[in-house]
């Protein structure tokens, strides 16, 4: 999608440019104003304002947002927004312009990447929310087969059965490859696709465009190890399939129960998942070690744990896409109370240096008459 710029200075230009690149994923470029989807203006200064009316007056198509430090301004068909801004605003309020109108139309795959998400960042852990009180803990249910999750999932299990790879193709030139033989999974998605694609609703056949608010079928083939090899050499990089089927699974989840289990029956979770490859919180680990040590419900875990049954649902997907939980089918599962689990200890270090200067005996007078000497 194209953006123009209007009263805005170099460096003002160069930090949208950055957001543009590094937060949009190459779904937004800078553009002349005469081929611009929207314009983004400094409505402080009046030059600005007076320029994109006269580039309105000949292309009543063009869209704007209005940056301002004045907090009664406004504008007729102008999305005003308050400065300072922060750049998940500024993204925002181009998605909320995107998705009506003409330029709906015009959005594309890449662009939902790039308005769907943001980045994933470098920090193992989320932000933890408050769970909802036990009155709002609805319980919401999704199909799997409507997102990537399930096609993912189907191709995985019908490759296996056919001892060859699963290759899935969309969007163009997007793919991931999924070998049951292997621990890894080759695809070429950045994070901020996979993403957004995850979030996507799948709402066509396959060979269709991606919208921002969908995705179509995916195609699925499936070819000799040798052949994908062959094919994909240096196009796609390697991802373990556990972290890769966690994330997928989580963020399709969204807090929401796979439409085929049932929040009453009792599961196990195999083994400790990989958690040093994505992102969790502290809410996640208890989960997981509540789980891991005993089958359990998913209603069980969050009365146990006060914890909200949606982010029991998001860790239960997650374990279920990665192939790390199973139905408790064996008698000795209905038997054991699960153990109660302690809050999750693991501190930064300078938490542990603080607790450890907390719980130094505290020195007597005489002491420090002695030291002092």
């Amino acid at each position: 999608m194209k953006i123009c710029l209007m009263g805005m200075d170099d460096r003002t230009r160069q930090s949208v440019s950055l957001v543009f690149k590094h937060r949009a994923d190459g779904a937004l470029v800078l553009a002349n104003e005469d081929v611009a989807d929207i314009a983004i203006l400094d409505m402080d200064q009046p030059a600005a304002v007076d320029g994109y009316r006269a580039v309105h007056a000949r292309r009543p198509e063009l869209r704007a947002i209005g940056l301002s430090g004045q907090p009664d301004l406004s504008a007729e068909d102008v999305l005003v927004i308050r400065k300072p801004i922060a750049a998940n605003k500024l993204l925002e309020a181009i998605q909320k312009i995107a998705s009506t109108g003409a330029l709906a139309d015009k959005a594309t795959a890449a662009g939902a990447a790039a308005f769907l998400s943001s980045r994933i960042g470098g920090s193992r852990r989320r932000t933890e929310s408050a769970p909802a009180p036990a009155s709002t803990q609805e319980i919401q249910t999704f199909d799997p087969n409507a997102y990537l999750l399930g096609c993912i999932l189907t191709a995985a299990a019908d490759a296996a059965k056919r001892e060859e790879v699963a290759i899935i193709s969309f969007y163009g030139d997007r793919v991931i490859l999924v070998d049951h033989q292997s621990d890894l999974i080759q695809t070429n998605l950045s994070s901020s696709q996979a993403r957004a694609f995850a979030l996507a609703v799948i709402e066509g056949n396959a060979g269709g465009a991606s919208s921002t608010t969908g995705l179509q079928r995916p195609a699925i083939e499936f070819v000799s190890r040798a052949q994908a090899a062959a094919r994909f050499e240096g196009k796609t990089y390697s991802v373990p399939r556990e972290v890769f089927m966690w994330k997928l699974g989580s963020m399709t989840s969204r807090g929401r129960l796979p439409a085929d289990t049932h929040a009453d029956e009792r599961v196990y979770l195999r083994r400790w998942p990989n958690m040093t490859r994505f992102s969790y919180t502290d809410n996640d680990m208890r989960i997981v070690a509540y789980w891991v040590r005993q089958a359990s419900s998913k209603n069980e875990i969050a009365k146990a744990l006060g914890v909200s049954v949606q982010e029991v649902f998001s860790v239960y997907t997650a374990a279920l896409a990665a192939g790390l939980a199973g139905k408790a089918a064996r008698g000795s599962d209905e038997i054991w109370e699960a153990p109660e689990v302690d809050e999750h200890k693991e501190r930064g270090l300078f938490s542990s240096i603080m607790k450890r200067l907390l719980q130094r005996k505290p020195v007597s007078a005489e002491a420090e008459q002695e030291l002092a000497a």
